[in-house]
């Protein structure tokens, strides 16, 4: 089965009928919900279902609920499926006085991430319990890092892992650098200390809300609900194919589950043994047979959504006729653009720093450069440098960088057909700096291509890499002797001369 069909299953599902698509989407009753609101479900091993609710409160106050805190809940799945009633945080994550809820596991280590929130500014922070070797969890305690700002809030974890096992967290924030609104960001993180996030970009943020990810990690799919324009209403649920900044571009999924009330926090619970399809998992709405006390808007409920795959795949595959089917010829893959030239803002990755080497990922770079558009554009003295930048980012920042993949493509190609590949690739710095930190920048470049490469794909070639069938040669040069750019003749860092001196070259890829 394509990865392709794998992951966009709940997409495929428009191509159903209610009478024919064999899904359920079911309300989880009065054992779990109630007037006030429940959300976050999330199904631990086989055994525990975890969710957020606040209860509420007949004395007033906003939707009638005045003070009232989120609080986390557990409660036991039997063989035949039955939920038990809930017990309130068994595991000690919640606190008295603050809003605690949104809990994501590592898939690795099992750590367990959560936010809490102030109930009087609706402030979040995320925190962090590292899991004991036997089971539950350390004191939790706040993320460090980056990542949790008291100007802004940082909320709704999800957690992956990439090829290399790196712990990736995907969460919500309102800071500064994003597309407006909230916005769905990355952090890399380990022993509860973040790195500096990264916005996942306009492949899945927009202009309105992103909120509630979950990162399917079986089959690389990240799921979100989001306001933005084009939907059935209030928040739907969407879903884009990638990791990190690196990502087709979103798309909802189907009718079935999007309703014109807000659908969020979509997790997955199960997958089909055979083809890694989800199958079922929960959401959180509040449509219209959610409970609630006064006014419908309020208060979310939980919802079990399920899934026959087996029709499914029927319905999108016919049967074919093995006897007469002739095999469809491989059409070859030619890579036509070399030299490959893929650009750096100033002193990126890793400032000041004199290491050679990095664990910053290419895209991650070039998307915080394409993001810096409108800051070179300002810093530009006349319509034809404004004209040249403009035509640089099109043509450079984001043009070439669209090519990569189809370089990927090509290498991954040539590998599965037993062959081998050298990509032979320079990096260059602006002479801005003394020769010996400008050597360390130009290698750091490389070896940033070098790690978004490895990462590609969920990690598709990571494994030629790591045996030697997929060799880097490095040229690191340091400045750019040839290069046109004068630091004392014009802008150091944003003038076109400046910025097409900080690049690397994909020169040659020799496959044999």
């Amino acid at each position: 089965m394509s990865h392709h069909i794998r992951t966009t299953l709940l997409t495929l599902m428009l191509l159903a009928t209610p009478a024919t698509a064999q899904y359920k989407v079911e309300h989880l009753g009065p054992r779990i919900n109630t007037a006030g609101s429940e959300t976050a479900a999330l199904q631990v091993g086989d055994t525990v279902l975890a969710f957020a609710s606040m209860a509420p409160n007949t004395g007033g106050g906003l939707f009638g609920v005045k003070h009232q805190v989120t609080r986390l809940y557990q409660a036991r799945i039997a063989k035949s499926g039955k939920l038990s009633r809930p017990k309130e945080d068994r595991w000690g994550f919640s606190a008295s006085k603050d809003h605690t809820g949104n809990l994501a596991l590592d898939p690795q280590s099992r750590d367990a991430y959560f936010t809490r929130g102030d109930v009087e500014t609706l402030r979040c922070d995320i925190w962090w319990a590292p899991a004991k070797k036997r089971r539950g969890w350390e004191k939790a305690r706040r993320l460090e890092g980056p990542v949790n700002d008291k100007h802004h809030t940082a909320t709704h974890p999800a957690v992956g892992r990439l090829a290399d096992g790196t712990a990736i967290l995907y969460f919500v924030s309102d800071r500064p650098g994003g597309m407006g609104g909230m916005d769905i960001w990355y952090t890399l993180v380990s022993d509860g200390v973040a790195s500096e996030p990264v916005n996942l970009g306009p492949q899945v943020n927009s202009a309105s809300d992103e909120m509630t990810p979950f990162y399917d990690q079986p089959n690389g799919v990240l799921y979100f609900s989001s306001d933005r324009a084009g939907g059935q209403g209030g928040f739907d649920i969407y879903c884009a194919t990638g990791q990190r900044n690196s990502w087709q571009p979103a798309e909802p999924v189907c009718h079935c589950l999007n309703s014109e009330q807000n659908d969020l926090y979509f997790t997955i619970s199960a997958h089909d043994s055979a083809t890694g399809i989800p199958t079922a998992g929960y959401l959180s709405s509040n449509r219209k047979d959610s409970y609630f006390l006064s006014d419908s808007m309020c208060c979310n409920d939980i919802y079990r959504w399920s899934i026959d795959t087996a029709a499914l795949l029927a319905m999108q595959q016919p049967p074919r006729d093995t006897a007469t089917a002739k095999p469809e010829p491989r059409q070859p893959r030619v890579f036509r653009f070399f030299p490959l030239y893929l650009y750096f803002h100033n002193d990126d990755p890793d400032p000041r720093s004199t290491d050679a080497g990095t664990v910053a990922d290419y895209a991650d770079c070039q998307l915080r450069f394409a993001l810096m558009r409108s800051q070179y554009m300002a810093r530009q003295r006349s319509a034809a440098d404004s004209a040249a930048m403009q035509l640089f980012f099109d043509s450079c920042v984001v043009g070439n960088f669209d090519k990569v993949n189809e370089l990927l493509d090509y290498v991954d190609a040539a590998l599965q057909e037993g062959k081998q590949a050298v990509l032979t690739v320079a990096g260059y710095a602006s002479p801005v700096y003394l020769d010996d930190y400008n050597h360390a920048l130009s290698q750091r470049r490389i070896v940033s291509f070098i790690n978004m490469i490895r990462v590609w794909k969920q990690g598709r070639l990571a494994t030629a890499l790591a045996d030697g069938r997929l060799r880097i040669e490095q040229e690191p040069m340091g400045i750019d002797e040839l290069s046109a750019y004068n630091p004392r003749l014009s802008d150091a860092v944003y003038s076109v001369e400046a910025a097409r001196s900080r690049r690397i070259e994909v020169r040659s890829c020799k496959i044999f």
